[in-house]
């Protein structure tokens, strides 16, 4: 490793405030799995990056057509709509539990555990279909 730059984590410190939007974008540390306050928090800046118009008061997420609430072990979504762009297998990866999707599709409930790219990919689907549906 060379001397002569002065590395990824000097960079980031130095330009922290610059770089926070990028925490809409990453995963919670692993040592904070399954921490309802702090999934709550990457679900936040995700749903607002992403367009939809949201406020957060205390443990509870409120946006257009859903709604978040931090748990002890988790957040947990629920949204509704009219034909939601997905199946029962979505709710059923690893960092979801507790997933529920009524049959006509109009309304989804699942507790997430984790903010991977899984979580991040379903959130993306769910607003960008109450952005376009």
């Amino acid at each position: 490793m060379s001397t002569d730059g002065r590395g990824l984590d000097h960079l980031m410190e130095q330009n922290d405030t610059e770089l926070d939007f990028l925490a809409a974008y990453g995963g919670v540390d692993d040592g904070q799995k399954g921490d309802g306050a702090a999934l709550l928090s990457a679900l936040h800046r995700f749903v607002k990056a992403g367009g939809l118009t949201c406020t957060l008061e205390g443990t509870t997420l409120t946006f257009d057509g859903g709604e978040a609430v931090a748990e002890d072990q988790g957040c947990r979504l629920t949204m509704t709509g009219e034909h939601l762009p997905l199946v029962a297998s979505d709710l059923t990866g690893p960092g979801f539990a507790e997933g529920n999707l009524n049959p006509d599709r109009t309304s989804v409930s699942t507790l997430l555990t984790a903010w991977t790219a899984e979580q991040r990919r379903f959130v993306e689907r769910l607003v960008e279909h109450r952005l376009h549906g």
